[in-house]
């Protein structure tokens, strides 16, 4: 039987991972971006994004509204290739187009909620995430690192030395070269050969490493899509292969809770389904113990706590306000102290 000091540095040294879908960029922008425009999931993405005048002389031979299935049969098709470059380019520029609202959103107390030990795997293309990174830091530089698992619009690879930063750069930070490309977004869904981006590849073999370590996993507006299958075998794989009865995962999403628990029951049984559904960030472990979450989880559960954070997550309409709710944290951790408030 481990001793109370083994299993609270077997919790406490490990990070707090977040996996995110295309339900989080729905949650953070739910009325629309700054200029009003609404992002979409796969199905019906085509037609949402006002992007089917591509398709008006194609006839398909599938039938669904999904992006990928019509993406896979385009690109199976010789006939076709130019409309799937097409294709390609609008949904690169459809998505340059989203700006983050003036006020905090969901990602801005997200990001501001985790420290550099965490971790955020985004399977979205859109770069918010990466926009509230950069208000956010002005807060704090002790931010979660952000890896995107399908590419996304504002990751950059440099063609000379392979640094990877933001897309926008005029030149590459490290060897100043003014040559860079994105990392592949679309994959034929019969044939998703991660393998063949070294960006996509890196960033899925670090993930894997990463979910086997983390105390803390939490499934953001995920879906776990038939078309990522192959992609959730791994996951699960990864997930499952370390001894996980002390850690926990939390599911963000507005499904039944009897849904969500039998799409991710595979992930619960290895933690004896020590589980939270929540449809609300600010319901969620980070909104009780913003950058204190695993430390909060583990006085919460293995210390016989039950009380109250005396910082918690609130609705902002400026920064100032958001900075005001984390200033005793960060003032705190300069001085080595991550406890608890």
């Amino acid at each position: 039987m481990p001793t109370e000091k083994e299993i609270h540095d077997f919790i406490i040294n490990r990070p707090h991972v977040f996996i995110l879908g295309a339900g989080a960029t729905i949650a953070a922008i739910p009325n629309g971006d700054k200029n009003g425009k609404k992002c979409s999931v796969m199905n019906n993405f085509l037609s949402e994004m006002g992007l089917t005048e591509l398709l008006k002389d194609v006839e398909l031979d599938t039938d669904s509204s999904n992006l990928e299935d019509i993406y896979s049969e385009l690109d199976g098709r010789p006939e076709c290739q130019d409309i799937k470059i097409a294709l390609e380019n609008k949904i690169v520029t459809n998505f340059s187009q989203f700006e983050l609202p003036e006020q905090p959103t969901i990602y801005d107390y997200l990001i501001l909620s985790l420290r550099s030990k965490d971790f955020i795997f985004s399977f979205n293309w859109d770069d918010l995430l990466i926009q509230a990174y950069n208000r956010v830091c002005k807060i704090t530089k002790d931010l979660p690192q952000l890896v995107f698992l399908h590419g996304n619009i504002g990751v950059g690879v440099c063609d000379q030395c392979g640094a990877i930063q933001a897309y926008n750069n005029i030149r590459c930070y490290k060897c100043r070269n003014y040559s860079m490309h994105r990392p592949k977004l679309l994959f034929p869904v019969k044939k998703k050969n991660y393998n063949s981006d070294p960006y996509i590849s890196n960033a899925w073999n670090g993930f894997l490493e990463i979910i086997k370590q983390a105390s803390i996993l939490t499934i953001f507006g995920y879906s776990a899509p038939k078309t990522d299958v192959e992609a959730i075998k791994a996951m699960q794989s990864a997930f499952s292969s370390t001894f996980r009865r002390f850690d926990h995962v939390e599911i963000i999403d507005i499904k039944s809770e009897s849904e969500l628990i039998d799409t991710w029951s595979d992930f619960l049984a290895a933690t004896n389904y020590h589980v939270k559904v929540c449809s609300n960030l600010l319901d969620s472990l980070i909104g009780e113990f913003p950058r204190r979450s695993v430390e909060g989880y583990y006085k919460r559960n293995y210390s016989s706590w039950w009380g109250a954070s005396n910082v918690q997550l609130k609705l902002c309409n400026d920064f100032n306000c958001l900075a005001e709710i984390v200033e005793p944290l960060i003032s705190n951790e300069s001085n080595g102290n991550f406890n608890v408030i």
